[in-house]
């Protein structure tokens, strides 16, 4: 070794020493610098080269020396020490900066967190079951909607149909829906156990080979072989038989006391499946299928079909359209139907194969008669708030790093002008924003179940923490962690990294400081999310509230209604007389259903031209029109002492239209109903909302209580005035179970199952307003930081002002006014942004709001009163600061 080289042995030790701050140095003296010199020569580097050879070494910093000592890894490990040591010395330096940034971040990553855990479970239904790849439910068209569209049920027949003609098909497997009923277990000489229960189904025999529910006690393979039997769900079993035995047991089913041996229990049923039941009766315990087997319009059954592994389900789908002509059309000529005449405005008797694994997401239109079901929008929706409120946070992060610059920016200009490199400082900061991203995941985790619990009782959403059963959260958090880490860390690192340091260490450190323009966009992305966002929430409140006030063509306030009444028997018409006397009570009806419930829609027919046309019918007596406060606008009710009016019937002003009568005209016309003949029509009601504000009014045709067509289900509807419906309630109950002991007391208030229907857009909107109330919070705190940069930059320049006579209120406007204008822009890319996804979530409903430009407005206010009182206390100290102290700093 020359000592009197060009670049001496010291002067290297000088650059290591720097780099890597330790005694490391001093383990390095000896031979490296030789070992460095002879590659040089090994590599034909003359020695006059030895600036080129040395400016490669500062360029590449330690990586290739390390190459040339064995002790390589100590000093990667004691460069990674010291980065992490004096990342935590700053965090602990700067508390409060530290509490923020890690808690902004960290409650944007629980957000986040729990949207992925809500898509990972709605987007996990039916993915469990055998070959579910293979299997799909049948739909067809909805072909009792006059403007056709998909359902998601058909007849019993079609399923024979399908195994018999196509061989592509390896087995069939329909479900039915009973309907709720009264099951009684009677032990002998015990007591009996009676419940009035609602998830009622019938299954074909081989159901479990098409569904992954596991049985906890008997055969799955002959459980619903045969009839009279029926499985059970463990909760069904403790119901009825407590801790003792339920396997062989007897169940009495209905009204009828139709007797069902239990074969089996089921394990609990999995959280994501489309449907669920507490009994699963065979298929043919049910008396109404033999009775429809042969049937395509009785459409009460959900079909379903596995296919061969060879098959191709778009093909079979397309073959699949001959069955209307093949096999329905004769049907329909045995009823005295015209086919063609039937399907005429529905675009053909179609049949869609549904995966099975997309029907809680992709059947809001084609429905699920089983269970309930999502829609994939959600999924969308909330995926896009999820990464915005993570953006905001990262913002927020990214905002806070700068708005720290000033206090950074003397310890950067002292490192470089010690000869620091540029790549060495980046690293710094990197390590210090990975560090703070993995905190704040530590604090996330906690955070996001915190927030679960919270969602429940505020939006009604039940959320199950399932990320932990799905291996690839161990893997997916770190790295998503470790990517927005790097993310966050890589404009503040470079920033920092690139300040001016001989104008820094000259005090003059806001010549130091560049780039406000990225700042600017920053908040301005912020701000633009933060709107868009609030006008969402605005818009769903509007929408929803416009469902529930929006009049629904009949009074629906004081109405109580009594379910299963049918199973009085004969001493129903007694008990409605007895409670028409009650106190308090107005009017009381007796029907089939009433407003909200959903009609039972069936095929009538004009008598003069025979046209044939689906129509919803109802069974009502003469009270029912005043109960629910609706006008006939031509015509009479129904009138208890003329018999020929179990013959007659009235029409609603749609299904007038669709018969092309007037309502005038329609009085004294017949329709044909196959089974009982001529119906006069002897009235004309207006037009009410019958179903759910998601449908057009559809046409139905009213018929008296004690006409012979089929329908034995009934509802009392009692409209009330008294002050104390509690005490009328107990009255009414006490009444009940003195004349039907053996029957539950089941009711419900008009005006609560009617707004029901909108419950599943109510907790997506509670839903989507937490999450927006989250990303305005974040937002917040990322504007205090900016806020408390905009302070720190300006100290000098709000004290000479203030010298020179500025008053308080000009300072605080002069801090503000920035920011201020930044949110005026946002206002018009939200409005550009967001009117699109807005107008099109309207369209999914019927009767809808239209987006109000004054959302946006009002969203503006409030973002800009949050941040005026968010803000406020640091603009305010610094309008009242001490210019002369200010002034005095260096």
């Amino acid at each position: 070794m020359n000592p009197q080289s060009e670049y001496p042995p010291k002067i290297f030790l000088k650059i290591l020493k720097w780099f890597c701050p330790t005694k490391l140095h001093e383990s390095v003296e000896g031979d490296l610098w030789e070992e460095f010199e002879f590659d040089l020569q090994r590599f034909g580097i003359r020695r006059a080269r030895r600036r080129f050879a040395w400016n490669v070494v500062r360029f590449f910093r330690p990586a290739i020396l390390l190459r040339h000592t064995n002790k390589r890894n100590i000093i990667y490990t004691d460069m990674l020490r010291s980065y992490f040591t004096i990342t935590f010395r700053n965090l602990y330096r700067n508390a409060s900066y530290s509490i923020i940034n890690i808690i902004g971040l960290a409650i944007g990553m629980a957000a986040c967190l729990l949207i992925w855990n809500y898509v990972e479970h709605e987007t996990s239904f039916d993915t469990f079951h055998p070959d579910v790849e293979r299997t799909y439910r049948v739909d067809q068209t909805s072909i009792w909607n006059p403007e056709g569209g998909i359902m998601g049920s058909t007849g019993p027949a079609v399923a024979e149909v399908l195994l018999k003609n196509y061989p592509e098909i390896q087995e069939v497997m329909r479900i039915n829906t009973p309907g709720g009923d009264v099951m009684r277990f009677e032990p002998d000489g015990g007591v009996p156990t009676v419940f009035m229960e609602e998830k009622i189904l019938a299954a074909d025999s081989n159901f479990f080979n098409f569904f992954g529910i596991a049985l906890q006690e008997g055969n799955s393979k002959s459980a619903l072989s045969g009839i009279n039997k029926v499985v059970i769900s463990p909760k069904a079993a403790a119901r009825h038989f407590g801790e003792g035995a339920a396997l062989g047991k007897i169940l009495l089913w209905g009204e009828n006391k139709i007797p069902l041996e239990v074969t089996g229990i089921t394990e609990s049923l999995p959280a994501n499946m489309h449907f669920s039941f507490d009994y699963l009766i065979s298929m043919y315990s049910n008396p109404s299928i033999k009775r429809f087997d042969w049937s395509f319009i009785w459409t009460q059954m959900v079909t379903y079909i596995k296919l061969k592994p060879e098959a191709n389900a778009v093909e079979l789908q397309y073959k699949m359209a001959e069955i209307g002509e093949r096999n329905i059309k004769p049907t329909f000529s045995r009823l005295g139907i015209d086919y063609h005449d039937f399907i005429r405005d529905k675009g053909g008797w179609n049949f869609v194969l549904q995966p099975v694994a997309n029907i809680h997401l992709y059947t809001v239109n084609s429905n699920n008669r089983i269970g309930a079901v999502s829609d994939i929008k959600y999924i969308y929706i909330f995926s896009i708030v999820g990464l915005f409120v993570l953006l905001i946070a990262v913002i927020n992060f990214v905002n806070l790093s700068t708005a720290r610059a000033s206090t950074r920016a003397k310890e950067v200009g002292v490192k470089k002008s010690l000869g620091a490199f540029k790549s060495s400082l980046i690293g710094q900061f990197q390590v210090e924003s990975i560090t703070i991203a993995f905190l704040a995941l530590i604090i996330a985790l906690g955070l996001a179940e915190l927030m679960r619990w919270l969602i429940g009782p505020l939006s009604d959403v039940h959320i199950p923490f399932t990320l932990w059963k799905d291996g690839k959260v161990f893997w997916v958090l770190p790295l998503t962690t470790l990517l927005i880490g790097f993310l966050a860390g890589l404009y503040p690192s470079f920033y920092l990294t690139n300040f001016n340091p001989a104008q820094v260490l000259k005090g003059r450190i806001a010549s130091g400081l560049k780039n406000k323009t990225m700042r600017h966009t920053l908040v301005l992305i912020q701000f633009t999310i933060s709107i868009t966002l609030m006008t969402g929430s605005l818009v769903v409140y509007q929408q929803l509230n416009y469902l529930k006030t929006k009049n629904l063509g009949f009074d629906k306030g004081n109405i109580l209604v009594l379910n299963a009444a049918e199973k009085m028997g004969n001493q129903l018409e007694s008990f409605q007389q007895e409670l028409q006397n009650m106190p308090g009570v107005t009017t009381v009806t007796r029907a089939m259903t009433v407003p909200g419930g959903g009609a039972f829609e069936d095929i009538f027919m004009k008598e003069k031209d025979d046209t044939k046309l689906p129509i919803g019918q109802v069974k009502i007596d003469e009270h029912y029109f005043k109960t629910f406060g609706l006008s006939l606008v031509a015509g009479r009710t129904f009138d208890k002492n003329r018999l020929s009016d179990k013959e007659a019937i009235i029409l609603n002003e749609t299904a007038v239209k669709l018969l092309g009568w007037t309502p005038e005209t329609a009085l004294g016309e017949n329709l044909i109903y196959p089974e009982i003949g001529k119906l006069e029509v002897i009235g004309v009601v207006k037009d009410f909302h019958f179903q759910s504000l998601y449908l057009n009014i559809s046409p139905l045709v009213f018929l008296d209580i004690n006409s012979p067509m089929w329908g034995d289900q009934r509802v009392l509807a009692i409209r009330f005035n008294s002050t104390s419906p509690k005490v009328l309630l107990e009255s009414i109950e006490n009444r009940w179970h003195s004349l039907s002991p053996d029957v539950p007391f089941q009711y419900s208030f008009l005006n609560e199952a009617l707004e029901s229907q909108y419950r599943e857009d109510e907790r997506m909107g509670g839903l989507f307003s937490l999450f927006t109330g989250i990303s305005i919070l974040v937002a917040m705190i990322g504007l205090v930081g900016l806020v408390a940069y905009s302070v720190e930059q300006r100290k000098r320049e709000i004290g000479v002002r203030k010298v020179f006579g500025a008053s308080t209120g000009r300072i605080f406007y002069l801090i503000n006014k920035q920011y201020l204008i930044l949110i005026v822009m946002a206002l018009l890319l939200a409005m550009g942004i967001s009117w699109w996804p807005l107008s099109h979530w309207l369209e999914s409903f019927v009767y809808r709001i239209t987006v109000n430009p004054l959302l946006f407005v009002l969203a503006t206010i409030i973002e800009i009163v949050l941040a005026v009182t968010c803000v406020g206390y640091l603009s305010y100290r610094a309008a009242i600061s001490n210019p002369a102290k200010v002034l005095k700093e260096d």
